[in-house]
C-alpha cells in the first residue's frame, strides 16, 4: 500500500474539513474532481486505486449521515416516497442506479459467459467478475453524492460557490496542461508523480503525434481532459458575451484571456473529441446568439456577440498555433527534438539529400490527420471495430444489459446500451429529459446561466458520445445544479 504525495495532502485537509468545516470538504472533493489521473493510495494486494475525489467524497458523505443521525428526522416510507417525487432529479440518478444494480445482478445470476475478440484482436471472456463490482460501486457512489448534493444544497448562491470551485479548478488543469506542453520542448521532464500517478490506468501524459506533444494536463488522456474542457468552456464563454465589450474592465479582459488560453489548450489536445466538442460549443453560442434569444434579453445584442464569438475564435486559433509553433522551433534549437522526415523524399537543393519537415508541416499534419483525416487513421478504425464488437453482444442482455464495464465501446451511448441495456440507455436519457426542461423553464428567469449550463451539459454529452470515459463528480455537477 502506498500513499501519494497528493494523497498525503488530500488526507490531512479531508480530516481537517471533516471536523471543522463540512462546506470546505464538499469544496475539496469538488476541485479534486478534474484530477481523474491522481491517485490517493495504491491499494496493491487488490490492485485497487482510490482517487483523490473519492476519498473526499466518502469522508463528505460520512460527515452528511453522522449529521443527518444527529437531527434524528422522522423516516418513513411515505416521506422518502414524497421527498423523491419532489426532487425529480435525484428520482432520475436513483433510477440510474437501479439499472447499473440490475445489470449486474442479471449477469451474476444468468451465468453467461461470452466468448469474444476484442479490439486488440486477443480472445476474451465476458462473465461477471470483481471488476464489475468495483466499477459498479465506484459509478454507484458518484450517483449517490449528486442524490445527497440535491437535497442538501437548496439555494442559487450555494450552487454558484460549486461552479465557481471547479471553474477554479479547470483553470489550475488549463495552466499545467499549457505548461505540460511547453516544457517538454524545454527538455524538462514531467513530473507525473504529482497528478499522473494512477499506475493501474493507462497514463497518455507521454503521446507526441508529429512532434506534437498531446496534453492531457490532470486527466488520463487527451480525450477524457476534453471532458472537463467542454464541461468549463460554456461557464467562461457565456459570463465573457453577458459583460459590455470594455477591455478596461479587469474582469472582462480576464474572461477573454481565460477563455482564449482554454481553447487553445484544447486546441492543442490534437483530440478529435476535444474538435468535436469545440464545434458543438462555439456552435451553439453562435445559434443560440442568432436564433435563440430572449428579446430585450441579456443576450440580445445578436451582432455584438457574433462578434465577440469571432474573436474569440480568431483569437485562440492564433494563440494555439503560435504556442505550438514557437514551443516547436524552441525544441528544434535545444535539440528537445529531432526534425521528422518530410513526406517529399528528395531535397531538389541539395543532391541526394533528405527534406525534414518544418514546424507548421508537423502543426498541419497533426491536425489535418486528427480532423478530415481522422476516419482513416488507425484510432478511428479501432473506435469503430470496438462499437461493432459492442453492438454484437448486446443479444446476449438486452433489456439488463451486460452489466457495468463488462464490454467497454468508445461512446456513452453503445457503452450505456450494451452494459445497462435498455433500460439503462431510458434512465439516462431521462436524466437528459428532467435537466433540459428545467433549464428552459429556468431561461425566463436568468437567461445568461441558463444557456451556460444548457451548452455545458449538451457540449459535454456530445463529446461524451464521441469518447467515451467514466462519469465523474464535476460532469454531473451540471446536471445536479440545474434543479435548484
Amino acid at each position: 500500500m502506498e500513499i501519494t504525495l497528493l494523497g498525503w495532502i488530500t488526507i490531512i485537509l479531508s480530516i481537517y474539513a471533516f471536523f471543522k468545516d463540512k462546506k470546505l470538504l464538499l469544496y475539496i472533493m469538488v476541485f479534486l474532481s478534474t484530477f481523474t489521473a491522481a491517485n490517493l493510495i495504491h491499494i496493491t494486494v487488490t490492485t485497487t486505486p482510490v482517487l483523490t475525489f473519492e476519498f473526499t467524497g466518502t469522508m463528505w458523505l460520512l460527515r452528511e449521515l453522522i449529521d443527518f443521525v444527529k437531527s434524528k428526522p422522522k423516516i418513513s416510507k411515505e416521506i422518502i416516497i414524497n421527498k423523491f417525487k419532489e426532487n425529480k432529479l435525484a428520482t432520475a440518478f436513483l433510477l440510474f442506479i437501479i439499472t447499473i444494480f440490475f445489470g449486474e445482478l442479471y449477469l451474476l445470476i444468468s451465468g453467461i459467459r461470452v466468448e469474444y475478440t476484442n479490439v486488440l484482436n486477443e480472445p476474451t471472456v465476458l462473465t461477471f467478475s470483481k471488476a464489475n463490482i468495483t466499477m459498479g460501486v465506484r459509478t454507484i457512489f458518484i450517483f449517490i453524492i449528486m442524490i445527497v448534493l440535491s437535497f442538501r444544497i437548496k439555494t442559487k448562491k450555494e450552487v454558484e460557490e460549486l461552479v465557481k470551485i471547479f471553474c477554479i479548478s479547470s483553470i489550475f488543469a488549463v495552466i499545467w496542461g499549457l505548461l505540460q506542453f511547453v516544457t517538454f520542448y524545454l527538455g524538462i521532464p514531467y513530473p507525473a508523480f504529482l497528478f499522473n500517478n494512477n499506475m493501474y490506468a493507462t497514463q497518455c501524459y507521454d503521446q507526441i503525434e508529429n512532434n506534437i506533444k498531446r496534453i492531457t494536463s490532470i486527466a488520463l488522456e487527451p480525450s477524457t481532459f476534453a471532458i472537463n474542457l467542454m464541461a468549463f468552456m460554456p461557464f467562461v464563454i457565456g459570463a465573457y458575451l453577458k459583460m459590455n465589450s470594455n477591455f478596461k474592465n479587469r474582469k472582462y479582459k480576464w474572461l477573454f484571456i481565460i477563455t482564449i488560453f482554454t481553447t487553445a489548450c484544447a486546441i492543442l489536445t490534437t483530440s478529435s473529441t476535444t474538435y468535436v466538442g469545440l464545434v458543438a460549443v462555439y456552435g451553439l453560442f453562435v445559434l443560440y446568439i442568432l436564433f435563440g434569444y430572449i428579446r430585450n434579453g441579456e443576450l440580445d445584442n445578436r451582432k455584438k456577440n457574433f462578434k465577440k464569438m469571432a474573436i474569440l475564435t480568431l483569437a485562440s486559433i492564433i494563440l494555439a498555433v503560435g504556442v505550438g509553433f514557437t514551443s516547436l522551433k524552441t525544441g528544434y534549437a535545444l535539440k528537445t527534438i529531432d526534425y521528422l522526415k518530410s513526406e517529399q523524399k528528395i531535397d531538389s537543393n541539395k543532391k541526394g539529400g533528405q527534406q525534414y519537415s518544418s514546424a507548421l508541416e508537423n502543426l498541419i499534419k497533426t491536425f489535418k490527420k486528427m480532423t478530415v483525416e481522422k476516419l482513416g487513421t488507425g484510432s478511428s478504425q479501432e473506435r469503430m471495430n470496438g462499437e461493432r464488437i459492442g453492438l454484437s453482444m448486446f443479444k446476449y442482455s438486452p433489456i439488463f444489459g451486460l452489466g457495468f464495464t463488462s464490454c467497454r465501446t468508445f461512446s456513452l451511448f453503445t457503452n450505456i446500451l450494451v452494459n445497462a441495456g435498455i433500460l439503462g440507455i431510458l434512465a439516462f436519457l431521462y436524466i437528459l429529459f428532467v435537466v433540459i426542461k428545467e433549464l428552459i423553464k429556468y431561461r425566463k428567469k436568468d437567461e445568461t446561466v441558463s444557456v451556460m449550463f444548457l451548452i455545458s451539459i449538451i457540449g459535454t454529452t456530445i463529446a461524451f458520445f464521441v469518447r467515451s470515459t467514466r462519469f465523474t463528480i464535476h460532469i454531473l455537477l451540471d446536471y445536479y445544479c440545474v434543479s435548484i
